[in-house]
């Protein structure tokens, strides 16, 4: 609807979401993170599902941001890539 009332754009759009809540959960307040682990016991368990056994860092992410942004990936598009220690995901 919108192309019909706007016109078409020749746009490209190139994107990365990474953790769009917080930079890292270690960064984040007391009180917050309170509400998102009300003990430690949580916090080992959600440890316990991650196959590297440790939560992420925002320079986890650096090496394929780095790839990306490269001419070596100039003929990847349109893909997702999901950097989560192993965690699954459903995309």
């Amino acid at each position: 609807m919108a192309v019909k009332l706007h016109g078409g754009i020749d746009i490209l759009v190139s994107n990365a979401a990474v953790n769009p809540f917080f930079g890292s959960l270690m960064d984040v307040t007391e009180e917050v993170w309170d509400k998102l682990w009300m003990d430690k016991e949580k916090e080992e368990s959600m440890k316990e599902t991650l196959r590297i056994r440790r939560l992420g860092e925002p320079e986890d992410c650096a090496g394929i941001v780095s790839f990306l942004c490269s001419e070596d990936a100039s003929y990847i598009t349109g893909e997702t890539v999901v950097v989560g220690g192993g965690t699954p995901s459903r995309l």
